[in-house]
């Protein structure tokens, strides 16, 4: 083979591997970019045939969405109230109508004016309680039909909080896991995400041991478990139970990436909130 052959066939080969190179960095990339958005919508929509099959409406009826009522004066006559989209929370413990539901603490952090209203699962959306009546429905109106919670104990180093009320309907309560789940352990998170209520999400425990989880908002840093059971605002508080619809754990938090898609989330494990009822109840 002549010089001018060697060099036109190095040439080809260089020009190959350039090629081959700029493929694999697409690929790369497009891997890199798109797998946080798949993840996403697996964290979403990821189901567990048989733990849906035990989310019964029994299991349903100990869950709440709790919103925050903020009452502001306009002047000396006039006053307003807002209402936040809501957050979540579970009844773990039941006295004739008297409930007691477990949510996380930062949910009250800096709202100590506020009124605090339950919601029971079942209710009809504002939206849906507006169609079946005549004309303008008020906000206060809507929400003046359900139960006021009362702060009964919080403790921002677990971030943990119980909050009592009253109702007539038949609720329920769930019983609290004495075993933290391990490693690969199936949950089933039951939140308000978003402002949507009571959507059922799940995942495995990804923990091997605590993970302390800081956030930017001044609290102490938590002992968690890390899942990847679908979480997002509204969800704080909210209950992830075991295979045998017991509570192993209230939601606290997660991570998103840059884009705002979901990383992780966060519960304090029962082992913590078995030791947090205990110092505040007995």
């Amino acid at each position: 083979m002549n010089i001018n052959n060697q060099e036109t066939l190095r040439k080809a080969n260089i020009k190959r591997i350039a090629v081959i190179v700029v493929i694999l960095c697409v690929c790369l990339t497009a891997f890199l970019l798109g797998y946080p958005s798949i993840y996403d919508r697996q964290c979403r929509t990821r189901i567990y045939d048989d733990l849906q099959k035990k989310i019964t409406a029994d299991i349903l009826k100990a869950n709440i969405v709790i919103v925050q009522k903020k009452t502001e004066k306009q002047s000396e006559m006039v006053t307003s109230g807002s209402y936040s989209v809501g957050s979540s929370g579970v009844i773990f413990k039941k006295e004739g109508n008297s409930y007691y539901a477990l949510t996380a603490y930062h949910v009250f952090d800096d709202a100590a004016d506020a009124e605090w209203i339950v919601i029971p699962w079942g209710a009809k959306s504002y939206s849906d309680y507006a169609k079946n009546k005549e004309g303008h429905v008020s906000q206060e109106e809507y929400y003046n039909q359900f139960s006021r919670g009362e702060l009964i104990a919080a403790d921002k180093n677990y971030d943990l909080a119980i909050l009592r009320f009253q109702s007539e309907d038949s609720l329920n309560a769930l019983k609290l896991s004495n075993n933290n789940p391990g490693k690969g352990s199936r949950i089933a998170v039951i939140s308000n995400p978003e402002g949507k209520r009571f959507v059922q999400t799940y995942g495995v425990i990804k923990s091997m041991d605590y993970y302390l989880f800081e956030t930017k908002d001044g609290l102490p840093a938590s002992r968690t478990l890390k899942h990847n059971a679908y979480e997002a605002p509204g969800s704080s508080g909210s209950v992830a139970l075991n295979e045998d619809m017991e509570i192993v754990g209230i939601n606290i938090g997660g991570a998103t990436d840059a884009f705002g898609r979901f990383k992780f989330g966060v519960m304090v494990p029962c082992e913590l909130v078995n030791i947090f009822i205990g110092e505040q109840l007995t």
